[in-house]
This record gives structure tokens, C-alpha cells and sequence, in this order.
């Protein structure tokens, strides 16, 4: 489904990037992890059109998403939640989520009914009239999953979607995961937290300082000695 292929990028003198290139299936969930720095967000930012890249390519089901802009990458289908929060403070919930369907040409009424099938979906039905900062962080991150749902993606990029959150409020999020994949969404995700990573992933991706290091199936890359030198230096660090 999507096809990274060489792609580098600078930030000044510093590579974030460095000829990174890897494959998401469709209809699975992936995960990318790499210790703070890595350029985890940087390429999701690439992806999604955030970001220009200085070299390489993004595919996205055979079409070259190369240089396109945000919304035109988000009309073919790829939609990302927020590492920060993202949502718009002083609207509902419902109001939140009903702008992600703002992108497509319907009715008041098809609005209003998908907006609650989005709601539903993320158990926030009985929270649609709350004002989005007022809401706990488990409620806003489901919030931001939620529009995202809205533009009707086929990938969903999520960005640290359970930093910072109670266990059992992770376990939640492990559990919707699944439960989209299994709708037949493929999921592309960030994460720190190996638990949860390793519960949902069925192929995992390292970055190390811009570079690929490794990649492969949760025990191959527990097992994995470029992996396991990384994260002992940054932690010796």
C-alpha cells in the first residue's frame, strides 16, 4: 500500500533522513521506532506532505505521491493523528469530528449520521456536546483518531498515539488498533512503549539517526543485535 523508496532529508547540516526506504502491506499494522531523534516523525511528515524530501520517493497505491500537498495527499486517502495535541480547543467533540468530513461533498444529514458512526466507534457518543479542552488525554487522542476517520483514509498514520497514557488507557488504544485493522484499515504507527508495539505490530521498522537499521517481525527485532545496540546506547547515554 505504501512504498517509501531513498528518501533523505536536511535540516542544515543535520541528516534526518538518510536514503530511508521500506514497505507497508496493506491491511496490516505496522509499527516505526527509534529513540528520540530518530526522524520517526520526519518521515511521517514526508508521507503526508508536511515535509518536502531532498531525494526519494512515496508511493501510495502505485500512485508517486511525490510533492504533493497535504490535502491532496489526504483525498488520496492517508490521514495522520498528532504526536501533540491537534484538535480544535473551543469546538466539541462533535463539531471535531464532523470536520473531517468536510473534504467530501455530502448532505447536512449523511454528515450528521457518519459523524456518529465515528463517534460510536470511538465510544465518545455520550461526550459529543463536551468542549474539546476539557476532555481527559485518552479522550482527546480518541478525538484526534476520530477526525482522522472522518476523511475516510485507507492508511492511517499514527503519531505516538499512547505516549502518555495510563496502562490500561493503552490497552484501549492496543484494542482499537486491532479493531480497525480488522474493518480493513492498514495502520502505519509511532511508538515508544515496546509492550503495546509489539502486542498490535505484525512488521516493525528501526530508525537510528536518520538510517533504517532493522525491520521485521516483533520477535526478530526483540532479538535483534543492531536493535538491542541502539536503544543500550541511547540509554547509556
Amino acid at each position: 500500500m505504501l512504498k517509501v523508496t531513498g528518501v533523505g532529508i536536511n535540516f542544515g547540516g543535520l541528516k534526518a533522513l538518510d536514503n530511508v526506504s521500506l514497505l507497508v502491506e496493506e491491511g496490516a499494522v505496522c509499527s516505526l521506532i527509534g529513540p528520540n531523534g530518530a526522524g520517526k516523525t520526519t518521515l511521517f511528515n514526508v508521507i503526508t506532505g508536511v515535509l518536502r524530501a531532498d531525494s526519494g520517493s512515496i508511493e501510495f497505491q502505485g500512485r508517486n505521491m511525490t510533492g504533493l500537498r497535504p490535502f491532496q495527499i489526504c483525498q488520496a486517502g492517508i490521514a495522520k493523528t498528532h504526536q501533540l495535541r491537534n484538535n480544535f480547543p473551543n469546538l466539541t467533540v462533535y463539531e471535531n469530528i464532523r470536520s473531517g468530513f468536510l473534504k467530501d461533498a455530502l448532505s447536512q444529514q449523511e454528515r450528521r449520521k457518519r459523524t456518529y458512526e465515528v463517534l460510536k466507534l470511538m465510544k465518545l457518543a455520550d461526550k459529543a456536546d463536551a468542549v474539546v479542552s476539557n476532555l481527559p488525554p485518552l479522550d482527546s487522542k480518541l478525538v484526534d483518531l476520530g477526525r482522522a476517520l472522518a476523511t475516510s483514509p485507507k492508511l492511517i498514520l499514527l503519531d505516538e498515539l499512547i505516549g502518555g497514557l495510563l496502562p490500561s488507557e493503552t490497552d484501549q488504544i492496543c484494542d482499537i488498533v486491532l479493531d480497525l485493522r480488522d474493518k480493513g484499515y492498514t495502520i502505519f504507527q509511532i511508538g515508544h512503549e515496546m509492550k503495546p508495539i509489539m502486542k498490535t505490530s505484525e512488521k516493525i521498522f528501526v530508525l537510528d539517526r536518520g538510517i533504517l537499521i532493522a525491520e521485521g517481525t516483533p520477535q526478530e527485532i526483540r532479538t535483534n543485535p543492531a536493535v538491542l545496540s541502539c536503544y543500550l546506547e541511547t540509554e547509556e547515554g
